[in-house]
């Protein structure tokens, strides 16, 4: 089947864990790897064999590559992903693709100037009980859904702020609320209410919000509600649960919940399931853009929910339609 060339720019704990994924991938080869952090790539690199470089520009001028890995801060991306498809790189981004909708907007147009496949990490979308939770809901229509996650404060310094981050929101419960949209469609406006220093008083460097409760209307007429907070020390709590006519489905990564019991017959879980790296090897190999469940466009959409959000607390909780940060 030949192989696909693989770089990756950002050599953090995400990136790691793709690389850990695509080892085990026959036709992926990992060819060259980027990070600022000379002393970091170095180490992620030497068993792999791989090509360093401190600078994406010179990455991309050097290396040869098929696809690239684009696993970066928020506000750290810049316009790699335009210089890569101007390549024709193949791209895989972490989510959220940017923390700014313009340049993400600018990224995605690039994306689709050049005609390149791409794949956004909401990991969600290639999980068992996701993939068994869409087939349940073809048909059926959802009156509301609700998710909620609370855990702690993660200790990387660019989490903790909102302006390189975004806030949980945006860079990290953005995977719950992608799978929202992918089972119940386009959110047509959000509204919003944060509080800051409630629960991480003590934490002075601290300047995300530590509570989050977010109200989302679906073009549907279905509604949704959020609460997410990184407020909880070492606790940890979550779940996403929706309300259809005469029941209540639970998900859970593995599979869901039909309650009460026996009320609609539930579907099996998928005989052959995919992983989301082994999807986008496989993808890059064949040309086939079906099997790409997240491509960046679709990215960009939750993305743009999850910035309106934002933008709706800081603006006294004003319904912010979707339209206004991608025309329609």
């Amino acid at each position: 089947m030949g192989s696909v060339r693989i770089g990756f720019v950002g050599t953090g704990g995400i990136a790691e864990a793709h690389i850990r994924h695509l080892t085990e991938i026959p036709e992926a080869q990992i060819t060259a790897l980027c990070d600022i952090n000379e002393e970091r790539v170095k180490k992620v690199a030497t068993p792999l064999g791989a090509a360093t470089y401190t600078e994406s520009a010179k990455m991309l001028s050097e290396a040869k590559l098929d696809a690239l890995y684009i696993c970066v801060p928020p506000h750290a991306h810049g316009d790699i992903e335009i210089r890569a498809a101007q390549k024709g790189l193949h791209l895989f981004v972490e989510k959220p693709v940017n923390l700014y909708i313009d340049k993400a907007r600018a990224a995605c147009e690039a994306i689709k100037k050049a005609g390149v496949l791409s794949q956004v990490g909401y990991v969600l979308r290639y999980y068992s009980g996701s993939v068994q939770l869409k087939k349940f809901m073809e048909g059926k229509e959802v009156g509301t859904a609700h998710v909620f996650r609370w855990n702690g404060l993660p200790g990387v310094p660019w989490w903790q702020k909102y302006d390189q981050a975004g806030g949980q929101l945006v860079e990290m419960t953005t995977h719950q609320l992608d799978l929202l949209r992918w089972v119940m469609g386009e959110v047509h406006a959000v509204s919003a209410s944060y509080s800051f220093k409630r629960l991480l008083k003590e934490h002075e460097q601290v300047t995300v919000p530590d509570t989050q409760a977010i109200l989302l209307h679906f073009k549907s007429g279905a509604s949704a509600t959020i609460s997410t907070s990184c407020g909880l020390g070492k606790a940890y709590n979550g779940g996403v649960d929706f309300a259809i006519k005469d029941a209540k489905v639970t998900w859970k990564g593995d599979g869901i919940k039909v309650e009460p019991e026996g009320q609609y017959p539930v579907p099996p879980l998928p005989a052959e399931n995919p992983s989301i790296d082994a999807a986008f090897v496989r993808a890059v190999l064949s040309g086939n853009a079906n099997l790409l469940r997240s491509p960046y466009e679709d990215g960009l959409r939750s993305l743009a929910v999850t910035l309106a959000a934002n933008k709706s607390a800081e603006e006294g909780g004003r319904l912010v339609k979707l339209s206004e940060l991608l025309p329609e």
